[in-house]
């Protein structure tokens, strides 16, 4: 935190105004004498409605700016304040991770009764040392667990272990820090000290943004999934029974960048190793875009249906211009969102997370619900959501 404000996580003393942050940016990409004064103009807090709804979180900026002055930041903080003033529009509730009825809690209260019995055993708040954290959007898709590449070790999550992503994204920071003090305390009180990230968000929000930017440091060690499946395979501890032999290209987390040194290559590694050619985006590794979550964090869009639409429609159709045979997510949230997409785009390719195609070159056979998924999760957008796209109302959240 700095001298200026408790949730002011920027810094524009370090800006040197090169206009790198905006210019690399692979949604806004300005020229960089735009991008230079668009950056001193942002740096003032006047942030135009351009910049600031093409804005989608992701952080990229951050990772490209040479200063360390957090020009994402700058932008979100500007949220923070519209947020804290005026509240957010009725729309925005459905997308809320922990209201009472939200995308996921719709999900999970359709799930078939094998799904639905396996996530009530996953919320269990016992003494626990090692377990494997599912993450939200794991929670609404728990078949991906049911496979004997996973360690032997508890499964522990639901969704009020929310590891608060989607508030400190969207600017609801003082939300942030409360979920996060409340799983700090979980955890502690459960005696964690080795926990399985199936979650990439949950990964950054506990390793980087908790600690660095709200104060708030965790005991356990966290070991991404990613990792874990690339040393067995490595190891031999999971045996290739047939590769694949097709090809895949491949959406990247948006946080990915930011964690271990090699971590955006570890899912390149593990295809190339059980058979998968990857066949590039252009937008992909330090210059990914999002799923199509993103489209609707910024204050102006709050989860406006069409944004998020047509943004995931818009990655759809990067990855079918491949060619490539597969699309592949290893983040949960990724496999939501597009594979709600693919509903509305014909002709989209198959998507596939990452465990599902190590499962079939071991010799499993993933259960692949993700169509079913998709639809329950689209049905519960147009019956929540969509009636209140154009409400005037406005809400504060409360956790």
């Amino acid at each position: 935190m700095t001298a200026t404000g408790k949730y002011q996580f920027h810094n524009v003393e370090k800006c040197k105004l090169c206009g790198e942050c905006l210019s690399r940016c692979p949604e806004l990409n300005l020229p960089l004498d735009v991008a230079k004064r668009e950056k001193l103009k942002i740096n003032r807090g006047e942030i135009s409605t351009q910049v600031s709804k093409a804005c989608t979180g992701c952080f990229n900026c951050d990772f490209y700016c040479p200063n360390q002055a957090n020009p994402c930041e700058t932008i979100v903080h500007h949220w923070w304040e519209v947020y804290r003033s005026r509240g957010l529009p009725e729309r925005a509730r459905y997308f809320q991770p922990l209201e009472p009825v939200n995308f996921r809690s719709y999900v999970t209260q359709r799930l078939p009764a094998d799904e639905k019995a396996r996530l009530a055993s996953w919320d269990d708040i016992s003494r626990c040392e090692e377990f494997i954290y599912p993450g939200c959007n794991v929670c609404t898709v728990p078949y991906l667990t049911e496979t004997s590449l996973l360690p032997k070790i508890p499964i522990r999550g639901g969704l009020s272990w929310c590891c608060a992503e989607t508030y400190f994204r969207t600017g609801c920071y003082d939300l942030a820090e409360t979920q996060g003090k409340r799983m700090q305390a979980r955890f502690n009180d459960m005696g964690a000290k080795n926990i399985l990230m199936m979650c990439t968000a949950g990964t950054f929000l506990f390793t980087r943004v908790m600690p660095d930017r709200l104060g708030i440091k965790f005991e356990a060690k966290f070991k991404p999934l990613v990792r874990y499946l690339w040393e067995e395979l490595q190891g031999g501890r999971i045996k290739v029974e047939r590769k694949l032999n097709m090809t895949a290209t491949v959406q990247d987390s948006c946080y990915s960048k930011f964690l271990e040194p090699d971590y955006i290559e570890l899912p390149r590694k593990i295809l190339r190793h059980i058979g998968v050619e990857v066949i590039e985006m252009p937008r992909s590794r330090d210059r990914m875009v999002c799923c199509g979550i993103g489209a609707g964090f910024s204050i102006e869009s709050c989860y406006n249906t069409i944004d998020l639409t047509g943004s995931t429609l818009k990655r759809l159709g990067e990855a079918k211009r491949t060619n490539a045979d597969i699309l592949c997510v290893y983040c949960a949230g990724c496999l939501q969102m597009l594979g709600s997409g693919s509903l509305l785009y014909p002709g989209a390719q198959q998507i596939y997370h990452l465990l599902e195609l190590v499962q079939m070159a071991a010799g499993e056979t993933p259960q692949r619900r993700i169509r079913q998924r998709a639809l329950t999760m689209f049905s519960g957008t147009l019956i929540h959501q969509t009636p209140r796209l154009l409400s005037p109302s406005r809400f504060k959240p409360t956790i």
